[in-house]
């Protein structure tokens, strides 16, 4: 019981120092959206899934994708912790994160379909 305490309380601890990273070095420099500087998680939402950005409103989704980006890289902390070695935490890690994204941004961009109809 004590060990899944820890491990949320990691999660937690990760999850909130990448989303204020993000807050403070992204999210406070955001002006209106421009499709040539853009970030490229938005660029592939509106590519991949062709999602109108500025019908949404570009903060909200960057807001989005801001929290979904930190919730991917805390659980894969999280996830890969137990292991030791770095060079089998990093493959572990690299296999895991392009399925992660591109399931989470999957379900993002059909949150923001269904709601654009």
């Amino acid at each position: 019981m004590v060990e899944i305490a820890k491990a949320i309380l990691e999660f937690i601890i990760v999850f909130l120092m990448i989303y204020s990273g993000y807050y403070f070095l992204s999210y406070k420099k955001l002006k209106k959206y421009d499709r040539k500087k853009s970030p490229v998680n938005i660029r592939y939402l509106v590519l991949k899934y062709n999602l109108d950005i500025v019908k949404l409103g570009y903060k909200r989704v960057f807001k989005t994708l801001m929290l979904s980006d930190s919730f991917i890289v805390a659980f894969m902390f999280v996830i890969t912790r137990s292991v030791d070695n770095v060079y089998v935490r990093l493959l572990i890690s690299f296999v895991l994160i392009f399925p992660m994204f591109a399931g989470v941004y999957y379900l993002i961009a059909a949150y923001y379909r269904k709601e654009c109809e």
